[in-house]
C-alpha cells in the first residue's frame, strides 16, 4: 500500500476547483434543458409536434446552473451521495430566490420534499450508477487517509443523459401528482 502524500491529494484538489465549478454549471444548464425536453414529451406528447417543447422558467436554470455549480465544487470534498443534499438544497434555495425577486413572493423552502427527494435520488443513483459507487469508494479511501486504489471514472455522456432522464421522470410525476391533487 502507498503512503498519502496529503500535499499532493490538497493541491491536486485545489486545482481542480474552478473547472468542476465551470462543468458543474454547463452540466446544471444542460440537465435543465433535457429535462425540459423530456417532461415536454412526457405532459405535452399529443402537442409537441404542433408547439414547441416547454422551457422552464429562468429561476430553474438559475437553480440548475447554482445546483450544478455546487456539485461540481463539494464533489472534490465529498462523497456523491452526500452530495445529492446538498445540490438539491442549492436548486431549492436558489429557485425560490429568483423566484421571490421576480415575483415578490414569499420564500417557500419544503424541508420535507428536500429531504425526500434527496433520498429518492440517492436511492435512484446508488441502484442504477457504477460510477457513483466507485466514486465513493475513492472518497472512502482518500478519507482514511488511504492512497485510493480505485481509479478515477467519469459517466460517459450517455449515462449522464440517462440519469437526467430517470430524475426527469421523477419530476414529471411529482407535477402530474400536483395537478391531479388541485
Amino acid at each position: 500500500m502507498q503512503n498519502y502524500d496529503l500535499e499532493y491529494h490538497k493541491a491536486l484538489n485545489r486545482s481542480h476547483i474552478l473547472p468542476n465549478i465551470l462543468q458543474g454549471a454547463k452540466q446544471g444548464i444542460y440537465s435543465q434543458f433535457i429535462a425540459d425536453i423530456v417532461i415536454s414529451l412526457l405532459l405535452y406528447n399529443e402537442t409537441i409536434v404542433i408547439e414547441d417543447i416547454q422551457i422552464s422558467d429562468i429561476g430553474e436554470y438559475y437553480a440548475a446552473t447554482a445546483s450544478g455549480m455546487v456539485v461540481g465544487f463539494l464533489s472534490i470534498y465529498m462523497d456523491p451521495f452526500a452530495v445529492i443534499l446538498f445540490s438539491t438544497l442549492a436548486y431549492a434555495y436558489v429557485y425560490n430566490i429568483i423566484k421571490v425577486g421576480l415575483n415578490l413572493d414569499q420564500i417557500q423552502i419544503a424541508p420535507r420534499e428536500i429531504i425526500f427527494d434527496s433520498i429518492l435520488t440517492i436511492i435512484l443513483i446508488y441502484s442504477f450508477d457504477p460510477v457513483a459507487h466507485n466514486q465513493y469508494l475513492r472518497y472512502k479511501e482518500k478519507r482514511e487517509l488511504i492512497e485510493p486504489i480505485h481509479q478515477r471514472m467519469d459517466r460517459s455522456n450517455s449515462q449522464t443523459i440517462f440519469f437526467i432522464v430517470l430524475i426527469s421522470t421523477y419530476q414529471f410525476l411529482k407535477i402530474q401528482d400536483r395537478s391531479q391533487q388541485n
